[in-house]
């Protein structure tokens, strides 16, 4: 055999939902179980033969076993598929982890908390790793095990951190671990960004990233990497599997007057099942000042559509302030002394919003936690 069909997946965090989803908080929990379902039913349908899962399957290392009976139940529902895991850490392999206190099928093999190797004659390939003991590791300077020089192809499922020394809580790969590894491919896991196989002599590795977003500050395609591995070479493709994506949008309302509605048309012509995503709208542009933007009420309107969204806005007033200063009035004042405030001022931008949200509040549209 010269090559083998894997997938490579990590970080699904099964039970972690965003905080700010309130009472979808639960439902969105178990959105994560579902994605590994299908994870599980992609590499089936695809006839992968190893499915290596590099850390953080779980968000806990004692999850729920409303969590834990499907996943085990769905992987021994694919006995043809073998599927190696190494522990990570959010689910370390302690005492009371799933992975130690239930039965598990027998195409599911967890790497021990040493250095192992697994040998699977049938496909000619040995997988090694080692799980997480606790939330924090320690990484290794060399793979402890020797690699047998043969037509085995050799694969490393490991959650850490690429770096440049072994400075890391978080089990440090570095390059001279990789360049002296004598793997084919290496399955890494901890990073929720996917990255290209990048290649240091002929040892392939990645990330593949999270499956799931776990906030705004994870935009990026969410999947897995599939494809094949062979000796010193690694043919992947990435494959997006998120139920929803999260999405940060600009969107200028300069003359628009009915606001809801722009948005949604926005989000409908440039987002495929834009009403399943979490978004956070920044609504710029100009506003007549006789006009006033209610984002509570925007969310209101939009969330009828949408699975989440949060409004922020960061229109400006279409305003002749140098005219405005010039009035005998308490605004005029204001207006007077805050542009000369921002004139003076090394973050004019912060200067420029305090002179917006003083003029709303002269019409009393000012909230107290206003952001």
């Amino acid at each position: 055999m010269s090559s083998i069909k894997i997938l490579h997946c990590a970080d699904i965090h099964i039970g972690a939902a965003d905080a700010f989803l309130g009472s979808s908080a639960d439902s969105r929990m178990f959105e994560t179980l579902i994605t590994f379902e299908n994870i599980i039913d992609l590499a089936v349908q695809n006839e992968v033969q190893l499915l290596a899962i590099a850390g953080d399957l779980f968000d806990a290392p004692t999850p729920d076993a409303a969590f834990v009976n499907p996943v085990l139940s769905k992987i021994a529902s694919a006995p043809n598929l073998k599927v190696v895991y190494c522990a990570g850490n959010h689910d370390p392999l302690i005492a009371q982890s799933p992975f130690v206190i239930n039965t598990l099928p027998q195409n599911l093999f967890v790497l021990p908390t040493e250095d192992t190797c697994l040998v699977f004659d049938d496909i000619k390939s040995r997988v090694y790793g080692r799980s997480f003991d606790s939330a924090h590791l320690q990484g290794e300077e060399e793979f402890s095990l020797t690699v047998p020089q043969d037509d085995y192809i050799n694969i490393l499922v490991q959650h850490g951190e690429l770096k440049s020394d072994l400075n890391s809580d978080y089990n440090a790969i570095t390059p001279r671990f990789i360049r002296n590894s004598g793997m084919d491919y290496i399955a890494l896991g901890h990073v929720h960004k996917h990255t290209p196989v990048g290649k240091l002599e002929n040892v392939s590795f990645a990330y593949c990233g999270c499956p799931e977003g776990q906030g705004f500050d994870e935009l990026d395609e969410k999947g897995v990497y599939m494809g094949t591995v062979g000796k010193g070479s690694a043919d992947l493709k990435f494959i997006p599997v998120a139920r929803r994506k999260h999405i940060h949008e600009k969107i200028d309302i300069t003359n628009v007057e009915d606001i809801s509605s722009f948005i949604l048309e926005t989000l409908k012509d440039r987002y495929q099942n834009f009403g399943d995503h979490l978004y956070k709208i920044e609504i710029i542009g100009e506003m007549d000042p006789d006009s006033t933007i209610n984002c509570a009420e925007l969310s209101a309107r939009l969330s009828t559509a949408l699975y989440f969204v949060k409004i922020k806005d960061s229109t400006e007033y279409k305003i002749d302030f140098e005219t405005l200063a010039k009035e005998t009035s308490l605004k005029g004042v204001f207006v007077k002394k805050m542009l000369e405030k921002q004139e003076q001022a090394e973050d004019k931008e912060t200067v420029k919003r305090a002179l917006k949200i003083g003029l709303k509040a002269f019409s009393n549209e000012v909230k107290y936690n206003e952001d």
